[in-house]
């Protein structure tokens, strides 16, 4: 779509917003490489094949490796060319990968096809998404950034009854078909047809608001950098951005490692399966609706004051897990615990762009991803660990409690930095 075309669309409405419909759908589809998704075929795979839980689930860390290997990489590519050929990529790998799923006969073929999905998770969709959308706004960044998040919480919550009723109806390997054609049409064609790589390639102006001095009038006080032209080699070289990557690491080990060990936990606690089973439903709930109000609430707070919050409320929500032995507990445990991961998520990239502008903000968002999803694969084996050593989840929980305060102080630390003509030293 060249200028012309783009720019008569803009008179109408903001040609961002379509990037944003875009990846949202991208996010929406990628449902297909949810965690929350896979479990639904663990019973199905299971009956058909007699694979072991062990056997499934270790397939999830080996994609996550690779993608987040991949992420750098992707990320530098996103800011070279923008996000249409990495997320149009990655929705393909994915289509291809479920396609081949539904056809599986073998362990082998199961870890060959998923690994290819979740690697195109990680490395591509989850790298390209956020920047698509961060690149075209600045005054309204965080609730753009937020609906994108947002759609890939529906899209898990409307996909997995889908593709429960897809299992009942046609058997398992019509969901994968179902998984395929969702991506597809919601994810591949909108983000080919309408992502572009910023605004000014097409001669409007970020946010679409009219004059050179849009970006000035529209910018919130605490977005001061974004008119510095910083390199990676700027980035890097800041305190700023390792404290905050060694903070999102931290944070995201405590958080992981309490999701996925939660069930277990709480049943040892007294709460029965259902019980249990029923706090992750208000968790994921939590988690859609803190993504929206941390996003619009960014709008108007520093992101470096909402993700020091957000590390905070995680050490906080892992306080009320230890002690938790009743439903009411798991619950406030289940809504703080929902806002944090989704906050999390939501204010990296947000918080990336208010630093150092958009100029950067591909590569910076893929060198945090790769941060947070080595934090995801460390924090379930620590606490696995150590159930099989003491036979209880406590002490460890108090540990990785303690790594969402360092996370916390880090962030507080991690002052935004002077522009990228001025040095690398930091200021409030």
């Amino acid at each position: 779509m060249g200028s012309l075309p783009m720019q008569r669309i803009s008179k109408r409405i903001y040609y961002g917003w379509l990037v944003v419909a875009a990846s949202g759908g991208m996010e929406f589809a990628n449902a297909a490489t949810a965690i929350g998704i896979l479990t639904i075929f663990v019973n199905p795979f299971t009956e058909e094949f007699g694979w072991s839980r062990t056997e499934i689930s270790a397939v999830t860390s080996v994609g996550a490796i690779l993608g987040a290997s991949l992420a750098p990489f992707s990320g530098r590519l996103v800011d070279r060319i923008g996000s249409r050929w990495v997320l149009t990529l990655g929705g393909t790998l994915v289509v291809v990968a479920c396609v081949y799923l539904a056809s599986v006969q073998t362990l082998l073929g199961f870890y060959v096809g998923y690994t290819i999905a979740r690697t195109a998770d990680q490395g591509l969709i989850k790298i390209g998404a956020a920047p698509a959308v961060g690149k075209w706004f600045q005054r309204y960044r965080g609730r753009a950034i937020a609906l994108v998040f947002f759609s890939g919480s529906a899209g898990i919550m409307v996909m997995a009854p889908l593709v429960q009723l897809a299992i009942v109806a046609w058997g398992w390997r019509a969901a994968w078909l179902l998984l395929a054609a969702v991506m597809a049409v919601l994810g591949i064609v909108p983000s080919f047809a309408l992502i572009r790589r910023q605004p000014e390639d097409y001669g409007l102006v970020v946010d679409g608001r009219a004059g050179p001095d849009a970006d000035a009038v529209a910018a919130p006080a605490f977005d001061g950098n974004e008119h510095d032209q910083w390199t990676l080699r700027q980035v890097v070289a800041t305190p700023p951005f390792w404290l905050i990557l060694i903070s999102l690491f931290l944070a995201s080990t405590a958080g992981s490692g309490v999701t996925l060990h939660l069930v277990p936990h709480l049943t040892q606690q007294g709460l029965s399966t259902g019980q249990a089973v029923g706090v992750i439903s208000v968790m994921s709930t939590s988690s859609a609706v803190g993504i929206l109000a941390l996003g619009f609430l960014a709008e108007r707070v520093p992101p470096r004051l909402l993700m020091a919050c957000v590390c905070l409320i995680t050490a906080t929500d892992i306080g009320v897990l230890i002690l938790a032995d009743n439903l009411a507990e798991a619950y406030l445990f289940a809504f703080l615990h929902g806002v944090a991961s989704g906050g999390l998520n939501t204010l990296a990239p947000i918080l990336w762009a208010s630093y150092y502008g958009r100029g950067m903000l591909g590569s910076m968002h893929g060198l945090s991803r790769a941060s947070q999803v080595a934090g995801f694969a460390l924090g379930p084996l620590i606490l696995g660990i150590a159930f099989d050593r003491w036979g209880r989840y406590q002490d460890a929980l108090a540990y990785l409690a303690v790594l969402a305060v360092i996370s916390f102080v880090l962030v507080v630390a991690a002052k935004r930095p002077r522009g990228a003509g001025s040095g690398v030293a930091s200021h409030t």
